[in-house]
């Protein structure tokens, strides 16, 4: 019987995540129905906002206007450099307060509890306190604390949230990796960050190969992860690598 649309596993990735509009993009201008979005960390914030009314069009010119002011709110916590406030707020107003219960599609975001090492899924509640979850980056943001879990990033146990993706709907499951690349230069404390994350995702991603029904991998080798600017080069990198995986999406799609 022919799958009446695709799920997609949005990857962690920081700033290369912005790849993920690409994808999205590409596949409502070919009509492809998404039927529900499994994300960690970026990929995660990227299916929050698509989830709760946002055409790949909008969320693309929200990238182009964000700027780190608008995210970044400094912290003297001993539990990370970013307090992450003004980052739920910019979510809670994006997403106007709305729930995991009101998404349409459906979303589920993966975070991890600090304390027990142990992944955790987040499919109720407050999509903006799900992102916050799932994006706390070790070290960078503090950690959100939910239902009296201290919560990271999903990345730091599940990189690409496969098998969420294929519990959310029965369509063909497409995964979004936009993979990890170690910067030979380290010009700040955001950078030793970000890059000691991509040492630790580079080892994940050695012993969690990716496995979907399409594996889709954005060209997006130099780019760093705290890099947040270019955001258009990144969403065409996931424009042009979807397109070159259409013939097997739609394939699969017909079977």
């Amino acid at each position: 019987m022919a799958k009446k649309g695709v799920t997609l596993a949005l990857s962690s990735g920081g700033a290369r995540g912005f790849a993920h509009i690409g994808v999205i993009k590409v596949l409502e201008q070919h009509h492809i129905p998404i039927l529900g979005i499994a994300g960690s960390s970026m990929g995660g914030l990227i299916g929050a906002l698509y989830c709760t009314g946002y055409a790949g069009h909008m969320i693309e010119d929200l990238a182009q206007g964000v700027r780190r002011s608008h995210w970044i709110d400094f912290s003297l916590s001993k539990m990370g450099l970013v307090r992450g406030q003004k980052l739920l707020g910019m979510m809670n107003l994006l997403t106007r307060g709305l729930h995991f219960e009101d998404c349409r599609p459906p979303l589920k975001v993966v975070a991890v509890d600090i304390e027990k090492g142990e992944e955790v899924v987040i499919d109720s509640g407050s999509v903006a306190e799900g992102v916050r979850a799932t994006t706390s980056i070790p070290g960078m943001f503090s950690p959100y604390v939910k239902d009296g879990r201290i919560l990271v990033d999903g990345g730091v146990l599940r990189r690409v949230p496969v098998s969420l993706a294929e519990s959310l709907a029965d369509g063909v499951v497409v995964a979004v990796d936009v993979g990890v690349d170690l910067s030979p230069t380290v010009r700040s404390v955001f950078d030793i960050l970000f890059q000691t994350f991509d040492i630790m995702a580079r080892e994940l991603r050695r012993y969690q190969p990716t496995k979907a029904d399409v594996v889709i991998e954005p060209a997006l080798q130099a780019v760093r992860d705290a890099e947040f600017t270019h955001v258009e080069d990144y969403i065409q990198a996931g424009e042009a690598a979807c397109q070159a995986h259409l013939p097997e999406i739609l394939a699969l799609l017909e079977e």
